[in-house]
């Protein structure tokens, strides 16, 4: 039997053009393992995006694609139903989008962002359990608790980064997507973010209520050193193909793709 995983093979996408079809995505094979860290790094444009919305079945109307993408071992198929269809794959697989105030209620406050996530997506549970999961994600996320009852335009960027990344683990996923998460934060902030995922990675402190195993995270960068200190293995993208697959240290001391070495060499030089 195969380890648990969230995996793309031979996946092909292709979008209909006023001069015919273009193809984003060529024969890309993508595996994230349950209780792993992967980067998944490449310039803009080079499909990294594409992919992820892929694996979050994101559809885009005249979408073309070939290949299979799987859960655990079983061939996932978009339903045809409505999004309550959606519901098992959703809770095992959440994102953190690139623009936090992207996934939030502008309605909610803080607390209920999180309850709401939940109660969407069927998890179990009285209101009281989930009101607990989310006071335990927001205190370990050091989300300070008289921001609990402000709503996305009354908290600072960080604290809506932190927000969203405790909506995303609130169902208990077995995979967790994350998009840019530090880019365009201030320095400061950037490191806080930075700490919180690889404390994530490293015991999985933050999975509540199912703290074991630990999930699948898959990070969406264009920045190495971002994901360096976070990530066990790097998957590089360019023009809609992986170029590279290894362990980040085989990337940060050996790269062999032009465009690793770029991502490489674009790292900060410590002095002499």
């Amino acid at each position: 039997m195969s380890e648990p995983a969230l995996e793309v093979t031979g996946l092909t996408r292709s979008y209909p053009e006023a001069s015919g079809r273009r193809t984003v995505l060529h024969e890309v094979d993508l595996t994230v393992p349950q209780g792993s860290s992967v980067a998944l790094l490449g310039r803009s444009g080079c499909g990294k995006t594409t992919l992820l919305k892929a694996l979050l079945l994101i559809d885009r109307p005249g979408r073309t694609d070939t290949g299979t993408i799987r859960l655990d071992g079983r061939v996932v198929r978009r339903p045809r139903l409505g999004s309550a269809a959606l519901r098992p794959y959703r809770r095992a697989v959440q994102c953190v989008p690139q623009d936090p105030a992207a996934g939030l209620d502008p309605r909610r406050d803080v607390l209920s962002q999180v309850t709401g996530a939940m109660a969407t997506l069927g998890v179990p549970g009285a209101r009281q359990d989930h009101e607990a999961t989310a006071v335990g994600l927001l205190s370990a996320l050091d989300l300070p608790r008289e921001s609990w009852r402000r709503r996305p335009h009354e908290i600072s960027g960080g604290q809506a980064q932190r927000l969203a990344i405790a909506r995303a683990l609130a169902p208990g996923p077995r995979y967790l997507l994350l998009d840019e998460p530090v880019s365009g934060l201030d320095p400061r902030r950037r490191h806080q973010v930075l700490d919180l995922l690889a404390g994530l990675v490293d015991d999985g402190g933050l999975c509540v209520p199912d703290p074991s195993p630990r999930p699948g995270v898959l990070i969406v960068s264009h920045d190495l050193a971002a994901v360096a200190r976070v990530c066990d293995r790097a998957v590089v993208m360019d023009g809609g193909r992986i170029v590279e697959d290894v362990p980040t240290t085989g990337l940060l001391e050996s790269p062999t793709h032009p465009t690793a070495r770029a991502l490489r060499d674009a790292l900060p030089r410590m002095p002499v």
